[in-house]
């Protein structure tokens, strides 16, 4: 019987490279274009979509070999579902794999907004140790914070945020209005009622037509001034522009940013100039425990589509009706 062979769309940082190649001959491409990727899909069974890598319906139709598709997180809005699942591949994700990385990572971007650390900071290289007296710090107990997006991430940060001491309101179109299911603590809310309530915002929503652009300056401007706003889902939900029209017209006090649209962003935008704005390079859930996690779990999945078997997560789930 022949071995499955396993294309990475770019290379695999550690532990990758022995988790995946456990399951067949891994071939990792240099990276994540069409043109690269074309060949090498012909006599694939699996593709390994990284980051910003795009499948489109032409990418899967070149592969008719192909079972399953795997990303190694949750993200799947550069994937064509609907012609993977008209050609019958599962596209498994892994849900589970960085939650508590990227849920930390978002409490680490609210307490250093919070606390304006980076100010602080600049302060003491400058040998400015009287400013502190000109920066107002503040506190997340007693304040609010509206979670929009009540995923796996989301619930933890709302828990989180709850043992803060912070009033914590969830939005999410899923939920039970009387927020059943949601942690002890937190509340649904609508998003309008939840924005203009909220001294903190975190945003934890997949992109989709109804999320893109879902954060922008109508919204921003029902809340109070001094919001300050942390994404850590896909940068098309807040655009940059948006974000940047309510710094400058005070309404946001601050922006804790890990994603962008595109990714890498252009250096050269205006946002990137403010001191109130802190920014990771779509880092937080790359700590080693959750890349062994997240490999291991895609392993798992993509292990029991080959097997003939059903993946614990798959973006498609229609592809086994």
């Amino acid at each position: 019987m022949s071995r499955s062979r396993i294309v990475c769309a770019g290379p695999l940082p550690e532990p990758g490279p022995d988790l995946l190649g456990s399951l067949g001959d891994l071939v990792e491409a240099p990276d994540g274009e069409p043109a690269t990727l074309l060949p090498l899909l012909a006599d694939a069974d699996v593709l390994i979509a990284r980051g910003p890598t795009r499948v489109p319906a032409e990418l899967i139709a070149a592969a008719p070999r192909l079972r399953a598709i795997g990303r190694n997180g949750i993200g799947v809005d550069g994937i064509d579902l609907a012609a993977a699942t008209r050609c019958g591949v599962a596209v498994v994700v892994v849900p589970d794999g960085a939650v508590d990385a990227v849920s930390e990572g978002t409490l680490a971007l609210l307490l250093a907004l919070a606390k304006r650390l980076g100010e602080l900071d600049a302060l003491v290289r400058e040998g400015d140790w009287d400013g502190r007296d000109r920066i107002a710090l503040g506190d997340l107990a007693g304040a609010t914070l509206a979670v929009v997006g009540a995923g796996r991430i989301g619930r933890r940060v709302a828990q989180l945020g709850v043992a803060f001491g912070m009033d914590v309101l969830a939005v999410d179109p899923a939920l039970d209005p009387a927020g059943a299911g949601l942690p002890a603590g937190v509340r649904a809310a609508p998003l309008r009622a939840a924005v203009a309530a909220a001294d903190y915002l975190t945003l934890h929503v997949p992109l989709t037509a109804a999320t893109r652009g879902l954060i922008d300056r109508t919204l921003l401007a029902t809340a109070r001034p001094g919001l300050r706003l942390v994404n850590v889902s896909r940068g098309a939900v807040a655009p940059l522009d948006e974000l940047e029209g309510a710094l400058a017209a005070g309404i946001l006090a601050g922006v804790g940013l890990d994603v962008f649209d595109p990714e890498p962003p252009d250096p050269g935008h205006p946002i990137f100039r403010r001191a109130e704005v802190l920014c990771s390079p779509h880092a937080l859930a790359l700590t080693p425990a959750a890349r062994r996690r997240t490999f291991q779990l895609l392993a798992g999945g993509l292990a029991e589509v080959l097997s003939g078997r059903r993946a614990p997560a798959v973006a498609n789930p229609d592809v086994y009706a």
